[in-house]
């Protein structure tokens, strides 16, 4: 690797629309800034000339149209809060959500951006909205989607890997953030014609693969010695994006891992021009790592 390690995150965004939506997001960043001893920087973007509109628009009711948004907004989030911590910055700006909190990342020199998630009607599916996909796609530092409550650390985190220097980047980082957990490196692959294959060779030629990966990729990734003691590797035969979300399931993962700019069709579906499909279809909380920037 060629590139600086990232170490624990000093200045921690929340992207916040101020719903219910977003307070799981909310948990999880306020335990991370805890846990790291970090600044919380929570942001909100109000939509272009909202001020403006209350003031003017005649079906807004007279108590709504004193006093300035922002400043309510800001109260808002204090109020939620509810005097919880002591290193909070509070940021209202207007413009397009995602440019803005891209902006608003870059000034305060913010190491991590944490989201939550939209749902799909009442009963349906949790969705990437269209803010969120842009961040995972254009922030230059790493990007958390919450989806779960907040009932316990990172302990069980499964690493989307293929073997690329920015696998290596994704895997160091999380090791730095969370020196304590478990790690399963997560490789998955298709052939085709695989019904042609002899099945009993394939299966040793897998198990050969799987200790020689693990012994070549591990030793390029600068890991502490008790770290690399708790990663194991699994590599499994199959749709990349299934298989990896079928073992967070089934395994009750807290955290997947995945980084940018691999060099396989795996990497291509994960962070190519599928991200918003697969970021939706995942199960828990995914962090996206992407290239780190210079300090």
């Amino acid at each position: 690797m060629d590139e600086p390690v990232v170490a624990a995150p000093k200045r921690i965004m929340l992207a916040t629309d101020l719903s219910c939506r977003c307070d799981r997001a909310l948990d999880r960043a306020r335990r991370l800034a805890r846990d790291w001893k970090a600044t919380l920087v929570l942001v909100h973007v109000m939509e272009p000339g909202l001020a403006d509109r209350i003031r003017t628009e005649p079906d807004v009711p007279s108590w709504r149209r004193t006093g300035d948004p922002a400043t309510k907004m800001r109260h808002q989030i204090w109020r939620d809060l509810a005097g919880d911590m002591a290193d909070v910055d509070v940021r209202v700006v207007e413009g397009e959500a995602a440019e803005q909190l891209l902006a608003v990342a870059a000034e305060e020199r913010c190491d991590l951006i944490v989201t939550g998630v939209a749902r799909d009607g009442i009963l349906g599916p949790m969705v990437l909205g269209t803010t969120v996909n842009k961040l995972v796609r254009h922030a230059e530092v790493p990007v958390l989607i919450v989806r779960n409550r907040v009932n316990r650390p990172y302990g069980k985190i499964v690493v989307g890997t293929d073997f690329s220097d920015s696998s290596a980047r994704a895997l160091t980082t999380a090791a730095k953030w969370f020196p304590t957990a478990e790690y399963v490196l997560f490789h998955g692959y298709d052939i085709p014609f695989d019904d042609l294959l002899d099945k009993d060779e394939f299966g040793r030629q897998l198990a050969a693969m799987e200790e020689r990966c693990k012994a070549d990729f591990l030793a390029k990734t600068p890991l502490d010695d008790a770290v690399r003691e708790r990663v194991h590797l699994l590599i499994e035969h199959g749709n990349p994006e299934r298989l990896l979300w079928d073992y967070v399931t089934d395994q009750e993962a807290d955290l997947t891992v995945i980084g940018s700019h691999g060099r396989s069709a795996f990497f291509d579906v994960l962070i190519g021009s599928m991200t918003k499909r697969l970021l939706e279809s995942a199960q828990g909380d995914t962090l996206v790592v992407r290239r780190p920037r210079t300090r």
